[in-house]
């Protein structure tokens, strides 16, 4: 048997995935149906605004709940004062010596 290559199996998996190609070309609206579509792109743009208005507003929080100390920074804080209180105790026992 003979060995069929893999880029051609995949080739043709995606062909038969991807399945016939749509129109590619766009379609005028029927003569009189004008105001109908201005209303639909009207509610459209709407609908779109209060989608980026309600983005827009998480974008801010998430930026303002990163601009707050996390625990990570607050124990890393604790162990830097710490560490220098360490370092202070151990320069003072060495100069009693």
């Amino acid at each position: 048997m003979k060995s069929i290559p893999r880029s051609l199996i995949a080739c043709l998996v995606w062909l038969l995935l991807a399945g016939p190609a749509g129109p590619l070309h766009a379609h005028t609206p029927p003569e009189g149906h004008s105001e109908d579509v201005v209303t639909l792109l009207k509610a459209q743009n709407s609908k779109l605004s209060g989608d980026l208005r309600r983005i827009q507003r998480e974008i801010a929080a998430l930026r303002a709940d990163l601009d707050k100390p996390g625990l990570g920074d607050v124990f890393a804080g604790i162990g830097y004062i710490l560490g220098l209180f360490g370092i202070a105790a151990f320069v003072a026992s060495r100069r009693k010596e």
